[in-house]
Protein backbone atom coordinates (compact mmCIF):
# COMPACT_ATOMS: atom_id res chain seq x y z
CA UNK A 1 0.00 0.00 0.00
CA UNK A 2 1.84 3.52 -0.98
CA UNK A 3 1.45 5.40 2.33
CA UNK A 4 1.23 9.03 1.17
CA UNK A 5 -1.52 8.28 -1.43
CA UNK A 6 -3.53 6.73 1.46
CA UNK A 7 -2.85 9.67 4.33
CA UNK A 8 -3.61 11.86 1.87
CA UNK A 9 -6.88 10.67 0.24
CA UNK A 10 -7.94 9.89 4.19
CA UNK A 11 -7.27 13.56 5.11
CA UNK A 12 -4.48 12.69 7.70
CA UNK A 13 -2.08 15.38 5.87
CA UNK A 14 -1.22 17.12 2.13
CA UNK A 15 1.44 16.15 -0.63
CA UNK A 16 4.27 18.50 0.41
CA UNK A 17 6.56 19.44 -2.91
CA UNK A 18 9.30 17.79 -1.02
CA UNK A 19 7.37 14.12 -1.57
CA UNK A 20 6.26 13.71 2.28
CA UNK A 21 2.78 14.00 4.07
CA UNK A 22 2.58 17.54 6.24
CA UNK A 23 -0.04 17.14 9.37
CA UNK A 24 -1.17 20.41 10.12
CA UNK A 25 -0.03 19.46 14.09
CA UNK A 26 3.14 17.61 13.45
CA UNK A 27 4.16 18.11 10.25
CA UNK A 28 6.15 15.57 7.81
CA UNK A 29 7.51 14.22 11.90
CA UNK A 30 5.01 11.03 11.97
CA UNK A 31 5.47 7.74 11.01
CA UNK A 32 2.76 6.47 8.60
CA UNK A 33 0.96 3.08 8.46
CA UNK A 34 -2.20 1.64 8.14
CA UNK A 35 -5.06 -0.53 9.17
CA UNK A 36 -6.59 -3.10 7.25
CA UNK A 37 -10.97 -3.61 8.26
CA UNK A 38 -14.15 -4.76 6.69
CA UNK A 39 -15.27 -2.34 9.48
CA UNK A 40 -17.75 0.39 7.93
CA UNK A 41 -16.00 3.87 9.03
CA UNK A 42 -17.25 7.21 7.58
CA UNK A 43 -14.19 8.81 5.43
CA UNK A 44 -12.90 12.03 5.81
CA UNK A 45 -12.59 13.95 3.54
CA UNK A 46 -8.95 14.73 2.49
CA UNK A 47 -7.49 18.19 3.39
CA UNK A 48 -7.85 21.59 1.82
CA UNK A 49 -4.12 22.51 2.67
CA UNK A 50 -1.12 22.89 0.12
CA UNK A 51 2.30 24.34 0.44
CA UNK A 52 0.76 27.58 -1.66
CA UNK A 53 3.72 29.43 -3.35
CA UNK A 54 6.94 27.60 -1.14
CA UNK A 55 9.38 26.36 -2.61
CA UNK A 56 12.24 26.35 0.14
CA UNK A 57 12.73 22.73 0.51
CA UNK A 58 13.38 22.56 -3.45
CA UNK A 59 16.79 24.64 -3.18
CA UNK A 60 17.58 23.13 0.12
CA UNK A 61 18.28 19.62 -1.33
CA UNK A 62 21.99 19.32 -1.39
CA UNK A 63 21.98 16.93 -3.87
CA UNK A 64 19.30 18.77 -6.32
CA UNK A 65 17.39 15.58 -5.43
CA UNK A 66 13.98 17.28 -5.78
CA UNK A 67 13.90 18.09 -9.67
CA UNK A 68 10.35 19.08 -9.37
CA UNK A 69 7.49 20.02 -6.97
CA UNK A 70 6.28 17.10 -5.76
CA UNK A 71 9.19 14.90 -7.68
CA UNK A 72 11.98 13.15 -6.06
CA UNK A 73 14.89 11.95 -8.54
CA UNK A 74 15.80 8.93 -5.54
CA UNK A 75 19.66 8.21 -7.11
CA UNK A 76 19.95 11.67 -5.92
CA UNK A 77 18.64 11.56 -2.65
CA UNK A 78 20.79 11.40 0.69
CA UNK A 79 18.46 9.04 1.98
CA UNK A 80 18.20 6.50 -0.76
CA UNK A 81 22.44 6.76 -0.86
CA UNK A 82 23.06 6.08 2.32
CA UNK A 83 19.83 3.43 3.38
CA UNK A 84 18.87 1.60 0.00
CA UNK A 85 21.89 2.33 -2.32
CA UNK A 86 24.15 -1.11 -1.97
CA UNK A 87 26.80 -0.48 -4.93
CA UNK A 88 29.36 3.02 -4.50
CA UNK A 89 27.83 6.46 -3.81
CA UNK A 90 28.36 7.96 -7.19
CA UNK A 91 31.42 10.11 -6.69
CA UNK A 92 30.03 13.80 -7.58
CA UNK A 93 27.17 13.00 -4.79
CA UNK A 94 29.87 11.97 -2.24
CA UNK A 95 31.30 15.89 -1.17
CA UNK A 96 27.37 16.80 -1.24
CA UNK A 97 26.83 14.40 1.24
CA UNK A 98 27.91 16.17 4.61
CA UNK A 99 28.11 14.06 7.48
CA UNK A 100 24.43 12.51 6.86
CA UNK A 101 25.70 8.60 7.75
CA UNK A 102 21.81 7.15 7.80
CA UNK A 103 19.01 9.14 5.84
CA UNK A 104 18.24 12.84 5.71
CA UNK A 105 16.32 15.65 7.35
CA UNK A 106 17.24 19.11 5.01
CA UNK A 107 14.09 19.02 3.05
CA UNK A 108 12.20 18.56 6.24
CA UNK A 109 14.15 20.94 8.34
CA UNK A 110 13.63 23.77 6.50
CA UNK A 111 10.11 23.44 5.81
CA UNK A 112 7.77 26.27 7.84
CA UNK A 113 5.33 23.70 8.77
CA UNK A 114 8.04 21.67 10.58
CA UNK A 115 8.88 24.69 12.29
CA UNK A 116 5.48 25.08 13.68
CA UNK A 117 5.30 21.56 14.67
CA UNK A 118 4.63 20.45 17.76
CA UNK A 119 7.99 18.51 19.55
CA UNK A 120 8.18 15.00 19.73
CA UNK A 121 8.20 13.63 23.55
CA UNK A 122 10.44 10.62 22.67
CA UNK A 123 13.92 11.82 23.41
CA UNK A 124 14.95 9.11 20.98
CA UNK A 125 13.68 11.32 18.43
CA UNK A 126 15.70 14.48 19.37
CA UNK A 127 19.25 13.48 18.13
CA UNK A 128 20.32 15.37 15.18
CA UNK A 129 23.07 14.77 12.63
CA UNK A 130 25.81 16.95 13.68
CA UNK A 131 28.44 14.54 14.19
CA UNK A 132 32.37 15.07 14.49
CA UNK A 133 34.99 12.54 13.89
CA UNK A 134 35.69 11.04 16.98
CA UNK A 135 32.11 10.34 17.42
CA UNK A 136 32.11 8.01 13.81
CA UNK A 137 35.33 6.87 13.81
CA UNK A 138 34.40 4.03 16.11
CA UNK A 139 31.65 2.59 13.59
CA UNK A 140 34.38 1.98 10.98
CA UNK A 141 36.27 -1.11 13.39
CA UNK A 142 32.43 -2.53 14.06
CA UNK A 143 32.30 -6.70 12.75
CA UNK A 144 29.15 -7.84 11.99
CA UNK A 145 28.81 -9.13 15.91
CA UNK A 146 29.01 -6.21 17.00
CA UNK A 147 27.07 -4.01 14.18
CA UNK A 148 24.06 -6.50 15.55
CA UNK A 149 24.58 -6.01 19.16
CA UNK A 150 25.22 -1.95 18.92
CA UNK A 151 21.87 -1.65 15.89
CA UNK A 152 19.37 -4.22 17.18
CA UNK A 153 15.92 -3.15 17.03
CA UNK A 154 17.61 -0.25 14.82
CA UNK A 155 16.36 0.72 11.34
CA UNK A 156 19.98 1.19 11.29
CA UNK A 157 20.53 -2.50 10.21
CA UNK A 158 18.62 -1.71 6.63
CA UNK A 159 22.19 -0.10 5.63
CA UNK A 160 24.08 -3.33 6.61
CA UNK A 161 27.49 -2.79 7.89
CA UNK A 162 29.38 -2.69 5.03
CA UNK A 163 26.73 0.25 3.89
CA UNK A 164 27.49 1.86 7.36
CA UNK A 165 30.87 1.97 6.73
CA UNK A 166 31.00 3.36 3.63
CA UNK A 167 28.61 6.41 4.69
CA UNK A 168 30.95 6.80 7.58
CA UNK A 169 34.06 6.78 4.99
CA UNK A 170 32.26 9.66 3.40
CA UNK A 171 31.03 11.76 6.31
CA UNK A 172 34.60 11.33 7.47
CA UNK A 173 35.98 12.66 4.03
CA UNK A 174 33.80 15.32 4.37
CA UNK A 175 34.61 16.83 7.93
CA UNK A 176 38.16 16.86 6.70
CA UNK A 177 39.64 16.10 10.00
CA UNK A 178 43.05 14.47 10.40
CA UNK A 179 42.03 12.69 13.26
CA UNK A 180 40.29 10.24 11.38
CA UNK A 181 43.43 9.34 9.00
CA UNK A 182 44.72 6.20 11.14
CA UNK A 183 40.77 4.87 11.19
CA UNK A 184 39.98 5.17 7.35
CA UNK A 185 43.91 3.67 7.04
CA UNK A 186 42.90 0.92 8.56
CA UNK A 187 39.40 0.53 6.88
CA UNK A 188 41.87 0.64 3.29
CA UNK A 189 42.03 -3.00 4.64
CA UNK A 190 38.80 -3.91 5.26
CA UNK A 191 37.29 -7.06 3.67
CA UNK A 192 34.50 -5.19 1.77
CA UNK A 193 35.95 -3.61 -1.16
CA UNK A 194 33.22 -1.13 -0.76
CA UNK A 195 34.49 0.11 1.89
CA UNK A 196 38.27 0.00 0.93
CA UNK A 197 37.20 2.47 -1.73
CA UNK A 198 35.48 4.80 -0.02
CA UNK A 199 38.26 5.07 2.44
CA UNK A 200 40.48 6.07 -0.28
CA UNK A 201 38.31 8.31 -1.55
CA UNK A 202 38.51 9.81 2.30
CA UNK A 203 41.58 10.03 2.55
CA UNK A 204 42.23 11.81 -0.77
CA UNK A 205 39.58 14.47 0.48
CA UNK A 206 41.57 15.15 3.64
CA UNK A 207 44.97 14.98 2.58
CA UNK A 208 48.24 15.64 3.83
CA UNK A 209 51.54 13.20 4.07
CA UNK A 210 49.80 10.93 6.46
CA UNK A 211 47.26 9.96 4.04
CA UNK A 212 49.23 9.97 1.12
CA UNK A 213 51.51 6.99 2.50
CA UNK A 214 49.28 4.86 3.93
CA UNK A 215 47.26 5.03 -0.26
CA UNK A 216 50.74 4.22 -1.85
CA UNK A 217 51.04 1.15 0.49
CA UNK A 218 47.55 0.21 -0.01
CA UNK A 219 47.89 0.86 -4.04
CA UNK A 220 50.62 -2.01 -4.03
CA UNK A 221 48.77 -4.17 -1.88
CA UNK A 222 45.19 -3.82 -3.99
CA UNK A 223 43.74 -6.38 -6.37
CA UNK A 224 40.31 -5.39 -6.96
CA UNK A 225 41.34 -3.22 -9.88
CA UNK A 226 37.72 -0.32 -9.04
CA UNK A 227 39.54 -0.12 -5.82
CA UNK A 228 43.03 0.73 -6.90
CA UNK A 229 41.02 3.28 -9.26
CA UNK A 230 39.45 5.22 -6.28
CA UNK A 231 43.21 4.75 -4.48
CA UNK A 232 44.66 6.34 -8.07
CA UNK A 233 42.22 8.84 -8.14
CA UNK A 234 42.42 10.01 -4.11
CA UNK A 235 46.21 9.89 -4.99
CA UNK A 236 46.14 12.37 -7.37
CA UNK A 237 43.76 14.90 -5.10
CA UNK A 238 46.13 14.41 -2.43
CA UNK A 239 49.26 15.50 -4.79
CA UNK A 240 47.54 18.71 -6.72
CA UNK A 241 46.28 19.80 -3.28
CA UNK A 242 49.90 19.64 -1.84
Amino acid sequence: MNDRAVAERSGVGWFGKNTNILTPTHGSWVFLAEVVTDLELRPDPPLKKTCGECVRCIPACPTDAIVAPFVIDNRRCISFLTIELRGPIPLDLRPLMGDWVFGCDICQEVCPVNRKAAPSREMEFRKRHDFDAPELIPLLSLDEEGFRQRFNGSPIRRAKLAGLQRNVCVALGNIGDTVAVPALARALYSDEALVRSHAAWALGQIGGETARGVLRTALLEEDDSDVAGEIRDALARVTSSS
